[in-house]
C-alpha cells in the first residue's frame, strides 16, 4: 500500500466556537445550567456534632448549631438545598467519577471541552475527591485511565503532534517525529531520573473498568497534559523544566488567535499511558505549595489546574497517516481544578505569609462568585453588565468556559461538623446561586473530509487477507487497492446444508438471494454508467471553461505585463525621488544644525554685549559716584584751606595792627600794656560777632585778643595721625535730620487712612497724599499727590488726582540742577518743571 509523507509541519489551533455562542446574556442558543453536585465528608470523630443531613438523593438540610455566630441574634431555621446529586458520606470514589466526570471524558473524546472544579472550605475533602490516595483513586486518575483505555488502539506515534507553546499544534511528518523521538531517548539516557519514594496515588490499584462511547475509529489521538497553579494571583507552571530548588517564574494568561484563553509558555507533556501521566503529575505535585494550618495539616495554598488536552485528526484514504487538512484537526481539553479552601482568620490563626495567602485565596474565590452573580443577573434581566473576569487569574483563565466553550460542573465538598456551620452556609449559598447560571451549549462543526467511514478497519482486514494470501501463495505483485469505494451487494448468505431434508427450500432461498444480488449489481452498474456519463459531460464542460479561461488568462497576462512595466518605471522614479528627498533632508538637517549653531553664537554674543553694557553702566555709576565724592571732598578741602588762609591773613593783620598800636603808643609816650597769653579755650579765643542764618548754618568770627598772641605759625602736625574735626554747634541748632514740610492751612492730618468715614464723612473737598523717599542721586525728595474729593450717587466718595508737587533737598555746597526752571537763591527755594522745590541745608562739615 502507498504511504504518504508530510514534508512541512502544519500549525493547528483549537477551533473557536462561533461568535454567536459567546456571551450568555440575551442569547437564543440552547444552553445548559451549571451542574452542581454535593459530596458530604464523613465526620472525623463519632463524637462530633453534625449540622447537615441528607434527606434525598439530591437534597440536604442545614441545621444551625448553638455555636453559630448569629444563633442568638436571630432565630435561625433549617435551610434546604437542592443539587443535581448528593453523595452521602458512604459514597465511593467510583460513584463520584461515573456520575460527574465520566460524561465529561466522553465529551472530550467527541471533541468538546469540559471544566470540573471542587469548591469548599479547608479540610472538606476537595483534594481527596480530585486525586484520591494510595487505596482510593480520585477523579483525575480515573479520567486518565478511562481515556487511555478508550484510545489505546488509535493513538498516534509520539511527536506526530507537537505543541508550539502558543496554544496550537504542529503536525510533523513520520521522519521528523522519529528524529524527535530519538532526541528524547538520547536526553533520557543522560538525564538522572528522580524516583518518587512517596507516591500519593496508586498507579496499579484495581479500578472498575469503564467503557466510553463516542470514539471515532477513523481518527488518531494524542494526549497532552499541563499542570499549573494559581498562587497569590500569579500563575506558575509546575511542569517547567527546572530543579525543585529553583524559584518558578510567573506566567501570563493570554488570548490566542481564536479568542481562547491559555497560559503563555506553559509546558505541555505528551503521554502515552496512564502511568506516565501520573508520574508527570507527581513531579508537579512535589512543587505545589501546601502549608500547615490549624484546620488542615496539609492545606493547599494555591488553586491547582490539571488540564488534559486531546488532539485528534482523521486518517487518510489508506487508514494509516494523518490527513493533511488542518481544518479537520480537533483539539479538546478537560480542566480539573482543585480550588484552595476558603477560611476565616479567626479560626486558622494565620499570620505573616499564611495570612497573605489566605487573603489572596479568599479574594480569588470572591471574584469567582462575583462573576457568576453578574452572569446570572445578565441572563435573568437581559442586561449587558461587564463580567470582571480579569480581576482574578482563575476567572480569567476559564473565561471561555463561562462564555460557552464547553460543559461546566462543580462538586461542593462539605464538612458536616457543627464548628464549620458558618463557612458551610456561605458555600451552600454560593452553590445554590451557581446552579442558576446558564452556559451556552457549544455546537462544534465537524468537517467532512470526503473519506469513506470504516477505512481504517478495512485497511486492517486488507492487511490480514494480504498476509494470509502471501503466506499461502507467495508474494503478490499488485498490492494496490482502492478502499474508498466499497459496495454492499446485499445481506450475508444464510447458513445451509444441501444434504438435509430442507435442501430444496434452501436452494430456493439461495436463488432469491442471488437474484436480489444480480438486481442490486445491475442497479449499481446502471448507476455507475449514469454517473460516468454525467462525469464525462461535466469534464467536457470543464475543458471548455478551461480553454476560455486560458485565453482570458493570456490577455490578462498581457495587461499584467504592461502594468508591471509601468509599476517598475514608477518604482524607479520613486527611488530617484526618494534619493533626492534624502539629499534634501540631509541638506535641510545640515542647514538647521548650522542655524542652531548661529543662533547659539548670536545668543552668546548678545549675552556678552548685555553683560558688557551692564558692566559699563555699573562702572559709569561707580565712577560718577566716585567723582561726586571726590569733587565734594575737594570742595570741602578747598573751602577749609581758604578759611585757613583767611584766618591766617586775618591773624597776621591783627598782629600787625597790635604791633602798630604798640608802636604808636610807644611813640606817643603811653605805657605799653603787657601782652596776655592766648587761652586754649575756644570761648576765649572767639566770640560770635556776626550771626548769619542761611538755612541752618551759623558763622562765627574770632575776637581780637588782648595783647599779642603767642603762637607758632609754622607749626605743623604729623600727617600720619590723620585729621580730626572739632564740631562747633550753635546754641539753638536747627534739626537737620528732617526735611522742610509744606504748609497747608485748614487741614486734618491722618497718618493711616483705614476708615472710609475720613473721606466720606468729613467736610473735605481736597485730598493730598505726601510721600518721602530718596532719588537715584541720593537726594531726599517729598512728593505731594493732590486731587479733588467728589461725592458719588451711592453715598460714598471718590478721589480724582490732578496734580503732583515735588520737593527736593540739595546740599548747600552744590549748585541746584539747571533745566528750564526758575531759581531763587535768597530763600534757598527752587521751582523745577512747574513743581515747587524747597531745600534745607544739611549739617555743616
Amino acid at each position: 500500500m502507498k504511504t504518504m509523507r508530510q514534508k512541512t509541519p502544519i500549525k493547528v489551533f483549537p477551533r473557536a466556537t462561533p461568535l454567536s455562542s459567546r456571551g450568555n446574556s440575551g442569547s437564543s442558543l440552547p444552553s445548559d445550567p451549571v451542574q452542581v453536585y454535593c459530596r458530604v465528608r464523613p465526620l472525623p470523630c463519632e463524637s462530633d456534632l453534625s449540622c447537615l443531613r441528607v434527606t434525598a438523593p439530591n437534597t440536604v438540610v442545614l441545621t444551625p448549631p448553638e455555636i453559630a455566630i448569629n444563633y442568638k441574634i436571630s432565630n435561625l431555621k433549617e435551610t434546604q438545598y437542592i443539587f443535581k446529586h448528593v453523595f452521602e458520606p458512604s459514597a465511593g470514589q467510583h460513584e463520584c467519577y461515573s456520575t460527574v466526570a465520566q460524561p465529561l471524558v466522553e465529551a472530550l473524546v467527541r471533541g468538546k471541552n469540559g471544566l470540573l472544579f471542587t469548591y469548599g472550605v479547608t479540610g472538606s475533602g476537595k483534594t481527596y475527591t480530585m486525586t484520591g490516595d494510595m487505596q482510593h483513586r480520585g477523579i483525575m486518575p480515573r479520567c486518565l485511565d478511562a481515556l487511555f483505555r478508550t484510545i489505546a488502539d488509535f493513538q498516534a506515534k509520539k511527536f506526530i503532534f507537537k505543541p508550539d507553546r502558543l496554544n496550537g499544534f504542529d503536525i510533523l511528518s513520520d521522519a521528523d517525529a522519529a528524529l524527535e523521538r530519538q532526541a528524547e531517548l538520547h536526553s533520557k539516557l543522560h538525564r538522572v531520573r528522580r524516583k518518587d519514594t512517596d507516591p500519593e496515588i496508586a498507579s496499579k490499584a484495581s479500578v472498575e473498568p469503564s467503557e466510553l462511547s463516542g470514539i471515532d475509529e477513523d481518527n488518531i489521538y494524542s494526549v497532552f497534559i499541563t499542570y499549573v497553579e494559581v498562587y497569590n494571583n500569579s500563575v506558575y507552571d509546575l511542569l517547567e523544566e527546572s530543579t525543585i530548588q529553583k524559584t518558578l517564574q510567573s506566567k501570563m494568561v493570554r488570548e490566542d488567535a481564536n479568542r481562547n484563553m491559555f497560559v503563555h509558555g506553559v509546558t505541555e507533556v505528551e503521554v502515552k499511558t496512564m502511568e506516565e501521566a501520573l508520574e508527570v503529575f507527581q513531579i508537579g505535585q512535589k512543587r505545589k505549595r501546601v502549608g500547615h494550618t490549624i484546620l488542615n495539616a496539609e492545606s493547599s495554598r494555591s488553586h491547582s489546574v490539571f488540564t488534559i488536552r486531546l488532539v485528534q485528526a482523521p486518517v487518510d484514504n489508506n487508514g494509516e497517516h494523518v490527513v493533511q487538512d488542518r481544518n479537520a484537526v480537533t483539539v479538546s481539553q478537560l480542566s480539573l481544578v482543585d480550588l484552595a479552601g476558603s477560611e476565616r482568620t479567626n479560626r486558622t490563626g494565620n499570620t505573616g505569609q499564611r495570612l497573605r495567602e489566605a487573603g489572596n485565596i479568599n479574594n480569588s474565590l470572591m471574584t469567582l462568585r462575583t462573576c457568576l452573580e453578574i452572569l446570572r443577573e445578565n441572563q435573568m434581566t437581559g442586561g449587558n453588565k461587564k463580567v470582571p473576569y480579569r480581576e482574578s487569574k482563575v476567572t480569567h483563565l476559564f473565561k471561555n468556559y463561562f462564555d460557552g466553550e464547553g460543559h461546566v460542573r462543580m462538586i461542593v465538598c462539605v464538612n458536616p461538623r457543627a464548628e464549620d456551620y458558618d463557612e458551610t452556609a456561605q458555600v451552600m449559598k454560593f452553590a445554590e446561586m451557581t446552579q442558576d447560571v446558564q452556559i451556552a451549549r457549544p455546537t462544534p462543526v465537524k468537517v467532512d473530509v470526503g473519506l469513506t467511514p470504516g477505512r481504517r478497519k478495512a485497511n486492517q482486514l486488507y492487511k490480514v487477507a494480504l498476509s494470509d494470501i502471501e503466506r499461502r501463495h507467495g508474494e503478490v505483485e499488485n498490492k494496490e487497492i482502492d478502499l474508498g469505494l466499497v459496495y454492499s451487494l446485499g445481506p450475508k448468505f444464510p447458513e445451509f446444508k444441501l444434504s438435509g431434508p430442507e435442501a430444496e427450500n434452501l436452494i430456493q432461498e439461495l436463488i432469491k438471494t442471488l437474484e436480489n444480488r444480480i438486481l442490486k449489481r445491475k442497479s449499481l452498474v446502471d448507476d455507475f454508467d449514469a454517473r460516468q456519463d454525467t462525469f464525462r459531460m461535466n469534464l467536457h464542460k470543464i475543458e471548455k471553461d478551461n480553454a476560455a479561461l486560458k485565453s482570458e488568462n493570456v490577455s490578462i497576462k498581457g495587461v499584467l505585463a504592461q502594468s508591471r512595466q509601468k509599476i517598475k518605471a514608477m518604482e524607479n522614479k520613486i527611488v530617484i525621488y526618494e534619493s533626492s528627498i534624502d539629499d534634501l533632508n540631509r541638506r535641510n538637517r545640515t542647514l538647521e544644525e548650522r542655524v542652531r549653531e548661529l543662533n547659539a553664537q548670536l545668543n552668546t554674543k548678545t549675552q556678552q554685549l548685555n553683560q558688557k553694557e551692564i558692566e559699563k553702566e555699573r562702572q559709569r555709576k561707580k565712577y560718577n559716584s566716585k567723582i561726586a565724592v571726590e569733587s565734594e571732598k575737594m570742595s570741602r578741602e578747598l573751602e577749609l584751606k581758604l578759611q585757613e588762609q583767611k584766618n591766617k591773613l586775618k591773624q597776621e593783620i591783627d598782629d600787625k595792627n597790635e604791633r602798630l598800636m604798640l608802636v604808636s603808643k610807644i611813640i606817643s609816650g603811653q605805657t605799653p600794656v603787657k601782652p596776655v597769653a592766648r587761652s586754649n579755650s575756644v570761648d576765649e579765643l572767639a566770640t560770635p560777632v556776626t550771626s548769619r542764618t542761611a538755612g541752618s548754618k551759623a558763622f562765627y568770627t574770632p575776637r581780637a585778643a588782648r595783647g599779642v598772641a603767642v603762637a607758632n605759625p609754622r607749626h605743623r602736625r604729623s600727617r600720619s595721625t590723620g585729621e580730626r574735626w572739632l564740631e562747633h554747634r550753635a546754641a539753638n541748632p536747627v534739626p537737620l535730620g528732617t526735611i522742610m514740610q509744606p504748609y497747608i492751612p485748614d487741614r486734618k492730618s491722618v497718618t493711616a487712612l483705614n476708615d472710609a468715614q475720613d473721606v466720606t464723612g468729613a467736610k473735605a473737598s481736597k485730598y493730598c497724599l505726601i510721600t518721602q523717599e530718596a532719588d537715584t542721586e541720593g537726594e531726599l525728595e517729598t512728593k505731594l499727590f493732590k486731587g479733588d474729593i467728589i461725592p458719588t450717587t451711592g453715598g460714598g466718595a471718590q478721589v480724582i488726582l490732578n496734580d503732583v508737587e515735588l520737593l527736593k533737598q540739595y546740599s548747600p555746597t552744590r549748585s541746584p540742577p539747571g533745566g528750564g526752571g526758575r531759581k531763587r537763591t535768597s530763600s534757598n527755594q527752587h521751582w523745577q518743571n512747574g513743581a515747587s522745590v524747597v531745600a534745607s541745608a544739611p549739617p555743616m562739615s
